[in-house]
């Protein structure tokens, strides 16, 4: 782990191995833990100020995302993010969003309607800035989830999302031209005001490169 060091956690930390997972799954999407960077059990629990219980737990619920690679006795290193990895993780990343589209639309109150609308007016506005677009996807891709009222689908996405973002940061599959982009949200935000899930969920598609 050349460069990298994580502070250390809260003593206060209710589950610490959940606190673990999300500081070295922060540190691998942000950077700070880079592709091919060794992870050390003993010495980022030293960083974090825990045993190394907790640190193992964490890097094995990494192993089974797919964010670090382990060969026993040998190493533990991140993973790296190979172009087909990419798409995949964007084709996985359009079924979930156009679901939750489908579910969350028909859902929302007046309030949750705006915001909604509010958040695809600043999606078009970020066409031509690819990093602050895909940070305002993940939040908007989380509002939709929120708003499908639907705790299963919350559970299965939570833990999976933290994989998509770093297997989607920096890396732009399927794109589309800016006037695509641009015609996709003007769709789906016709089928927003109209509280339409089916119409929603075929814009989400389409803009996925799903089909209807």
């Amino acid at each position: 782990m050349p460069g990298s060091h994580l502070t250390p956690l809260p003593l206060t930390a209710a589950r610490l191995a959940d606190a673990v997972f999300d500081r070295i799954g922060t540190a691998i999407v942000d950077g700070t833990l880079a592709a091919g960077d060794r992870i050390r059990d003993a010495e980022i629990a030293d960083q974090l100020g825990v045993s190394r219980m907790p640190v193992r737990e964490a890097l094995q619920r990494l192993e089974r995302l797919g964010l670090v690679e382990m060969a026993p006795s040998r190493f533990t290193r991140v993973t790296e993010v190979t172009p087909e990895l990419a798409r995949a993780s964007f084709e996985h990343f359009g079924y979930q969003v156009s679901l939750a589209a489908r579910m969350s639309v028909p859902r929302m109150d007046e309030a949750a309607r705006r915001k909604t609308l509010g958040m695809i007016d600043e999606l078009v506005t970020l066409i031509d800035d690819p990093e602050p677009f895909y940070e305002a996807a993940g939040r908007f891709f989380h509002h939709l989830a929120e708003h499908t009222r639907n705790p299963v689908f919350l559970t299965a996405i939570r833990e999976g999302w933290l994989a998509l973002r770093r297997n989607l940061r920096g890396t732009h599959p399927m794109w589309g031209t800016d006037a695509e982009i641009a015609q996709h949200f003007a769709e789906l935000r016709e089928a927003v005001r109209a509280g339409d899930g089916d119409a929603a969920e075929r814009t989400m598609r389409r803009r996925h490169s799903l089909g209807e």
